[in-house]
């Protein structure tokens, strides 16, 4: 990342926000400074300043904690469904267009969820509905796709140890793709009754905005994935101008 016209000062102050932030208990300052590499007068002025301001507050043991003045400034970010909504246009016509049901899907903490779905005009399925949520340990393609923009331990952390190896398979076939496929098996009773593709949606800068997928009965969308994958991008930018 280009650094040339960013604030030290601001990065430090950011960088102590987030670690407290993600932190399971309170943090001193001896912490954060062997931990972030700031010095200990800037730390001091930082924590100081950011109390001030009531986005941290001191705990005894002279330790910080992230306060309710941050709440304001982070309500905006909450996730709202009704946001997504001008979607629907485009995510028909994007349905149609490719032949299979569709779906979008954004990441909300541990979780993704399923914020608009179309299903094409000669589709018998459908996804859930919009404000689905799954998590991210269950395996999927969307969790998958996820997944893999984040560091190890936290992968580690979200998909239990059982479904492991399961996960870094479905990781590498993604990676060397730049898809992720999981097949369905026939039968009412199938755990997994229908095919999945899932592809990233990202913005001009790469930034993962999300994970559109189309759904078909078990067999159909494992033989047209590769063909979909040749004309998806073209797609992708209509989704990208709408959010």
């Amino acid at each position: 990342m280009d650094k040339k016209n960013t604030v030290p000062m601001l990065e430090k102050a950011l960088d102590i926000l987030e670690y407290i932030g993600t932190s399971e208990t309170a943090v001193s300052l001896p912490e954060l400074q062997a931990n972030l590499g700031i010095a200990q007068a800037s730390c001091y002025r930082i924590a100081a300043t950011l109390v001030q301001r009531g986005w941290l507050e001191k705990c005894s043991g002279n330790r910080y904690e992230i306060a309710a003045g941050v709440i304001p400034v982070a309500e905006k970010a909450r996730f709202r469904l009704a946001k997504y909504r001008h979607l629907q246009p485009v995510m028909n016509r994007l349905a149609d267009q490719i032949g299979f049901s569709a779906k979008f899907s954004v990441l909300d903490g541990d979780e993704f969820v399923n914020v608009c779905s179309a299903q094409c005009r000669t589709g018998l399925l459908s996804f859930s509905r919009p404000g689905f949520r799954a998590s991210l340990g269950r395996i999927a393609t969307v969790s998958t796709i996820f997944l893999s923009e984040m560091p190890q331990a936290e992968q580690k952390r979200i998909i239990d140890d059982s479904q492991q190896n399961e996960f870094r398979k479905q990781l590498q076939s993604y990676r060397k793709h730049g898809y992720c496929f999981i097949g369905g098996q026939p039968g009412a009773e199938a755990e997994l009754p229908f095919d999945t593709l899932s592809f990233p949606v990202r913005s001009a800068n790469g930034l993962l905005l999300g994970v559109i997928s189309f759904l078909s009965l078990p067999g159909e969308l494992k033989t047209e994935q590769e063909n979909i994958a040749r004309q998806i991008g073209r797609h992708l930018k209509s989704i990208v101008n709408a959010l």
